[in-house]
């Protein structure tokens, strides 16, 4: 595993941690906020903080180039949504 902090914001309190099976997750202060599948398919565990909150758009911005409303619809509505492909599933 590997781990590493926002390019853009090096001093937040949050890290991206790339796993060797190719699962990527974000970590917010000590909690597990959200992971992405080897496959692509985004679990959002909660979106706890406005702190968390920035935290979410930031990773989803600076890994896939996606937005907090990506996040937030999957947690909401219990689609599922890869992001490498932008399939939606369910809800």
């Amino acid at each position: 595993m590997t781990t590493r902090k926002f390019a853009a914001h090096p001093y937040a309190n949050a890290r991206i941690c790339n796993f060797n099976d190719g699962t990527i997750t974000l970590v917010s202060y000590s909690t597990t906020v959200l992971k992405v599948s080897p496959e692509g398919w985004l679990t959002v565990n909660g979106l706890y903080s406005m702190t968390t909150i920035k935290h979410i758009g930031w990773f989803m911005r600076e890994v896939f180039g996606l937005t907090y409303q990506h996040a937030k619809r999957v947690y909401t509505t219990g689609e599922k949504f890869n992001v490498y492909t932008g399939e939606v599933i369910g809800g």
